[in-house]
């Protein structure tokens, strides 16, 4: 995006089980799905699926910001 404008992305990808600050980003989706998206009941082996909406200016830019989240994130509030 131009001008420096904000939108809404969806980032989805895996959380390690083992240490919840470990992210795996699988995609990044334009606008606000993350109530869409269908998280299974059951899980990887030794990871959670997990997905959750950021303002950015652009997809990089709302993957760093899940990353952050999650390094920032204490993982036993979710």
């Amino acid at each position: 995006m131009r001008n420096g404008a904000v939108q809404t992305f969806t980032v989805i990808g895996l959380r390690s089980d083992v240490d919840m600050r470990d992210l795996f980003i699988a995609g990044v989706i334009p606008g606000p799905v993350s109530d869409e998206v269908v998280i299974l009941k059951t899980s990887e082996e030794e990871f959670t699926r997990w997905a959750m909406e950021f303002d950015a200016p652009d997809a990089d830019s709302a993957a760093a910001q899940a990353y952050s989240y999650c390094q920032e994130e204490d993982p036993c509030s979710w």
